[in-house]
């Protein structure tokens, strides 16, 4: 489980043109973005929510509960960072009233090529490379677009798992 954003501000990447006739990304956009919060299981399974401000403890305790649901009847095992919002009494509390039911390891610090849902974030900004959008409404719907994508490719999801960094504790 991980918490990324989109900007509205172009990813830009090198790109081809003709000789002459160099591209130009013309933007107008602020710093407006969309926070995206995701994880995904072995079985090639991705959850994601989104919502134009940060994610605060309520948020996570509102995900870990969508993500109970969605595996009511397995326990659950949760690897995150030690993201603050992740370490909040707010989120203890929450998970001290499941006992049990939330296992939570956490990440090394400043290690994300452990965490296989960097896997998602990489595909889905690659995804968005070069392209310009004046709104939260239509750079949303391109998320959303390449979301749909990942999670008709349940195999693409199960490979992220076999990084070999992560590959150790899903073997």
């Amino acid at each position: 489980m991980d918490e990324s954003a989109c900007y509205l501000l172009p990813f830009v990447a090198h790109s081809w043109a003709p000789r002459g006739q160099t591209p130009l990304l013309v933007e107008q956009a602020g710093r407006a973005h969309l926070n995206l919060i995701a994880a995904i299981s072995p079985a090639g399974r991705l959850y994601l929510a989104s919502q134009d401000q940060p994610f605060d403890s309520e948020d996570i305790n509102w995900f870990l509960g969508k993500l109970c649901w969605h595996y009511r009847r397995q326990n659950l095992l949760v690897i995150w960072d030690g993201a603050a919002i992740h370490r909040s009494q707010t989120v203890r509390n929450w998970l001290h009233r499941r006992p049990g039911r939330v296992h939570l390891e956490r990440l090394p610090a400043y290690s994300p090529m452990l965490n296989p849902v960097e896997l998602v974030w990489s595909q889905i900004k690659r995804a968005l490379k070069n392209r310009v959008f004046t709104n939260l409404e239509s750079l949303q719907a391109a998320v959303l677009e390449e979301v749909d994508y990942l999670q008709a490719d349940r195999k693409r999801i199960r490979c992220f798992f076999r990084k070999k960094e992560v590959a150790f504790f899903t073997d």
